[in-house]
């Protein structure tokens, strides 16, 4: 398993300093967003989401969308699996421009949870 911790270059345009993108294995067609000490709610993630693309279902706990090409599992923890067609993989750059707008649509949409609760 790879993991990369990022950083934002300009926190001051950014509120979010920290999450990690995770690449489960190699073989793998789809990558993690993990938040760090956030926790999403899952009632107004489902709107955040709406916003960006399509919900195709939701609990509590996980919700399922469709952003653009990607499919999304996201999970009340902060717990985000990405993935894509089995014919192409994104690279770590693209999933770090994917995570920033979706965490600018959770934080517009009262969505994040902050701190360890």
């Amino acid at each position: 398993m790879t993991k990369q911790r990022y950083h934002k270059l300009d926190p001051c345009q950014d509120q979010y300093s920290d999450y990690y993108i995770i690449e489960p294995c190699t073989t793998s067609n789809g990558m993690e967003i993990k938040l760090k000490d956030l926790k999403i709610n899952m009632e107004n993630a489902e709107a955040a989401f709406s916003s960006l693309g399509t919900v195709a279902g939701s609990s509590s706990v996980v919700m399922l969308a469709k952003v653009g090409k990607y499919t999304i599992s996201v999970y009340a923890s902060g717990r985000m699996m990405v993935k894509e067609d089995k014919t192409t993989k994104s690279k770590k750059k693209e999933i770090d421009i994917l995570a920033q707008k979706i965490l600018r649509a959770l934080e517009t949409h009262d969505a994040i949870i902050r701190g360890k609760q």
